[in-house]
């Protein structure tokens, strides 16, 4: 994006009132954290994709199959910032099926809503504490191309309200105290795979929650006003032959909690769902809509019972960082001839040179909780491989976040088994290379430090990278 396409862009966003209402310079050095969270209606519309708003889903098969015929509910985009008066983070998800860092055909892409958030702020949010995810849905507008992609004008109105949502957020913000909780849920999840090392789920559903003074309740009396979110299950509830735009378990699942905890936004941040599936083979309902809301139900009772045993998240620093990797494409099924063909993603440097793909992974940390970013569907190995090395008091993961390259399988010995599966299961079709996924992680162990947590030293297949350039090249 041109400077002079982000500063028409800040004007419309300040008319709008989504920028400089702040918090105000008096309260900077609070010892409470500043929390604020806001939502933005994404759904496609005959104005944001015309001529009538039907826009392809993704997430099935591949090619353009599934012209949406309408919408089952509206799908929006979430925001959630975090600041301690001098750092702040800004967390952001979409309920599509997941989008790019950037894209070839205009400024659409993650870091380009990185770029103009730090603007609007002037460097109250730095471009790299910003982490922008999808939710995943196979019900959501298909923002990669695989499926037979969006119209620029649905991509600039989702890059339009998804920087929206984080400047209402970060002018939302007002003194709260975090607290942090977990439920299992490994009940409502499955592997696509039943033998190791690609058997185990991520079955831990975690909440993070923000409280601020009740009126007239006292100093000590809170309310909670926001709700963080993170689970590992593919949002695919809905089926391959629905054509309603929905955003599938996650978007539900939010508004729930949104009505029933009365708080302003409830944020879905999915996690480590690669390979990993909701259990819904056997829930109530003769439709797609109804087995969904039976779904969200489940994840719901899960959602509550994480809300209501959480802890105060100990200490209140704030810090992030992003780190650029490049990973030699080598997935033996598809040509990366054909994959640039189809795919909406840039395909120019940095994010592709040769036969290298580029793509950033992000850390992030709440006083002592680790939040990790991914840029595509990634396996449990890695979310197990960070909770057994970080030292922290809770571990998210934040899947599809600032990129979306398909499936980041882990361990690497675990690849033979994915690959023999093929093409019936479509894990190593989607899939940049065999040791991408452990590529991730070892960076992963690299941002961590970064943001000085303690960690053991790597393990050694983590060997290969440890000299890489991780600079952001932009």
């Amino acid at each position: 994006m041109s400077s002079r396409q982000r500063r028409a862009l800040l004007a419309t966003l300040a008319l709008s009132g989504a920028i400089g209402a702040g918090c105000s310079d008096g309260g900077k050095h609070e010892p409470a954290l500043l929390v604020g969270a806001a939502k933005r209606d994404i759904t496609p519309s005959a104005a944001t994709a015309p001529p009538d708003g039907n826009v392809y889903l993704g997430g099935y098969g591949i090619g353009p199959v599934r012209l949406s015929t309408g919408v089952l509910a509206p799908i929006h985009v979430r925001a959630f910032v975090v600041s301690d008066g001098d750092e702040t983070v800004a967390f952001a998800e979409n309920e599509t099926q997941g989008a790019f860092g950037a894209y070839r055909s205009g400024p659409f892409g993650a870091i380009d809503i990185a770029r103009t958030v730090e603007e609007a702020t002037a460097g109250g949010i730095p471009h790299d504490h910003v982490i922008v995810g999808s939710a995943h849905s196979h019900a959501g507008p298909d923002t990669t191309g695989v499926w037979g992609g969006l119209p620029d004008s649905y991509l600039a109105y989702l890059r339009d309200q998804t920087i929206g949502a984080i400047l209402d957020a970060y002018a939302s913000r007002k003194p709260s105290r975090l607290s942090v909780g977990a439920a299992d849920a490994t009940v409502l999840l499955h592997s696509q795979f039943d033998q190791p090392p690609n058997d185990q789920v991520d079955g831990d559903l975690r909440v993070l929650v923000a409280e601020g003074a009740s009126a007239g309740g006292g100093s000590s009396a809170t309310t909670p006003s926001a709700v963080l979110i993170n689970f590992a299950a593919h949002a695919t509830v809905m089926g391959g032959g629905n054509t309603l735009v929905s955003s599938d378990w996650p978007g539900v699942v939010s508004g729930r909690i949104e009505q029933t905890l009365g708080v302003d936004t409830a944020v879905v941040m999915v996690s480590d769902v690669g390979r990993t599936q909701p259990n819904d083979g056997g829930l109530p309902g003769n439709t797609d809509p109804e087995r969904l809301q039976a779904y969200a139900d489940l994840v719901v009772e899960r959602v509550l019972a994480a809300t209501s045993s959480t802890h105060p998240v100990s200490g209140t620093r704030i810090s992030a960082t992003q780190l650029f990797l490049r990973e030699t494409y080598s997935n033996p099924f598809f040509p990366l001839a054909f994959i640039g063909s189809v795919i909406s993603r840039s395909n120019t440097a940095p994010w592709l040179e040769g036969p290298a793909v580029g793509t950033v992974v992000s850390a992030a940390r709440i006083g002592e909780l680790f939040i990790a970013s991914v840029p595509g569907e990634g396996y449990p190995a890695i979310q197990f491989a960070l909770e057994e090395r970080v030292a922290a008091q809770e571990h998210f993961v934040f899947g599809l976040a600032n990129d979306q390259l398909g499936y980041l399988i882990a361990p690497q010995e675990g690849y033979p088994q994915i690959a023999a599966a093929a093409p019936d299961n479509d894990n190593a079709l989607f899939n940049v290379s065999a040791t991408f996924g452990d590529h991730v992680m070892c960076t992963l162990f690299k941002a961590a430090r970064r943001i000085e947590l303690a960690l053991p030293d790597d393990p050694a297949k983590c060997a290969p990278y440890a000299s890489e350039d991780n600079e952001l090249p932009f």
